[in-house]
């Protein structure tokens, strides 16, 4: 990642395609051994979703909404809101990120993924917010409220604390 690659370099490498994947859905608990051919894993949406926003990936989870258009068979020239979904899948395994994943059944571990979202049109890519202290003179853990999420003005809890850590870097080399 910190050298620039000649075409060679980039020809060489092995494209990944959906046979070397794992699904994972229907599926929970799934184990990417990586001594056996699979690269990773997918998550299929049902056949009336697509993802048209970009995903976030945050605290071990990744965030995408899945949005599908609503099939207006009285007259097929009106505008409609279509329905969007937020989905939140552990990036390790695809798994639903959820309390009780160790009784989770494979056969509802979809509906775990996923929570309908109150917006229509298409909703923006997840964003991710750190809000400040609301008392100006707190102390200890009231200084770090928990993180919010925001899919457009719909917001929710992600489930994760508030321990950002700062990070500064630089890049030797720019010309």
């Amino acid at each position: 990642v910190f050298n620039q690659l000649s075409q060679a370099a980039y020809d060489s490498f092995t494209v990944i395609t959906e046979a070397d994947l794992v699904e994972v859905s229907g599926q929970v608990r799934t184990i990417i051994d990586p001594a056996t051919a699979r690269k990773g894993w997918m998550f299929t949406l049902p056949a009336d979703q697509k993802v048209i926003s970009g995903s976030v990936t945050f605290g071990d989870s990744v965030f995408f909404v899945g949005f599908s258009p609503e099939a207006n068979l009285a007259d097929i020239c009106q505008p409609s809101q279509g329905t969007n979904f937020l989905y939140q899948v552990s990036v390790e395994n695809g798994d639903p990120v959820v309390n009780n994943l160790d009784s989770l059944l494979p056969e509802d571990a979809d509906a775990e993924r996923v929570t309908n979202l109150a917006q229509g049109g298409i909703a923006p890519t997840p964003t991710i917010l750190f809000p400040g202290p609301d008392d100006p003179n707190c102390t200890g853990t009231d200084c770090a409220p928990p993180p919010i999420a925001c899919i457009g003005i719909e917001c929710f809890d992600p489930g994760f604390a508030n321990n950002p850590v700062r990070t500064l870097w630089t890049q030797d080399g720019i010309e």
